[in-house]
């Protein structure tokens, strides 16, 4: 291990850092002055340490890599704000971007736990899930499908999901059973937040704890609100929040998609 020394404002400031990865002690220069192969190599050492500090917390989370801007926006917008809305296309890597922050998270120490909340679609005209045969992890395993899709693409080990649900450190959370629960110290994840009421989406927000944060996504035109005629809570919420201190948005559109290039193409057909 290598200890580096900086100095300022009367006091020293020592950082131990493996040798595998030397700290410059030079002034940081910002961005926009440097050239293209200087950010490259930069972003390559801030990936290093970020690995690193993921190991040191037990966790094997991989160092986020954004395919689009559109994803290191939602990344940084969740930086800065509490509450954070995440809306548009379908396979732009919203819930995975979502998910990669709250483990990366939790590896530095920043949260405790992933809640991960989602909608029992089309309820209404069905049994539910408390009618359905199982224990609650049977009857819930359709509704984390995207959770167990997305983890082999965060984490190094295999079988990280398996043990990540196993030992609550992701808890899949249906609406019906999120009142009167205060979530501390936690990222919030509220998936097809379409399929939400108004009225249940203030329900979810206002379960925001402790020092946590909340995301909510969606797709506004992948909604299933309108079987029932109700209003649509990630709509209304959009809306109403806009502007809001501590609430960022983060829009995605059909140059965003990374899942498969001919979803825009089907999109565009559905459109017309």
């Amino acid at each position: 291990m290598a200890q580096h020394h900086f100095h300022g404002g009367g006091k020293d400031v020592i950082l131990i850092s493996s040798e595998a990865y030397k700290v410059s002690t030079d002034c940081i220069t910002p961005n926009h002055m440097l050239t293209s192969k200087e950010k490259r190599s930069k972003r390559r050492v801030e990936s290093a340490q970020m690995l690193e500090q993921t190991y040191s917390k037990g966790m094997d989370v991989q160092p986020p890599k954004f395919l689009t801007w559109k994803q290191e926006e939602l990344w940084n917008t969740l930086k800065k704000n509490t509450v954070t809305l995440a809306h548009g296309c379908a396979g732009t890597g919203k819930t995975l971007i979502a998910l990669h922050y709250g483990l990366f998270g939790i590896a530095q120490g920043d949260f405790e736990k992933v809640y991960y909340v989602r909608s029992d679609v089309g309820v209404e005209f069905q049994r539910g899930r408390g009618a359905l045969p199982g224990d609650l992890s049977e009857k819930i395993a359709p509704l984390i499908a995207p959770v167990l899709d997305n983890l082999p693409c965060i984490m190094h080990s295999h079988g990280a999901g398996e043990y990540l649900l196993k030992k609550k450190i992701i808890e899949p959370v249906l609406l019906e059973d999120i009142r009167g629960r205060s979530l501390n110290e936690a990222f919030i994840i509220v998936d097809e937040a379409q399929n939400f009421l108004p009225s249940q989406i203030k329900t979810v927000l206002t379960r925001v704890g402790k020092d946590s944060k909340i995301l909510l996504i969606g797709d506004t035109k992948q909604t299933d609100m309108e079987v029932f005629r109700r209003e649509n809570g990630l709509v209304d919420a959009i809306h109403r929040l806009r502007n809001l201190f501590e609430v960022g948005t983060v829009e995605f559109q059909k140059e965003d998609i990374v899942r498969n290039s001919v979803i825009a193409h089907i999109l565009d057909r559905y459109e017309d």
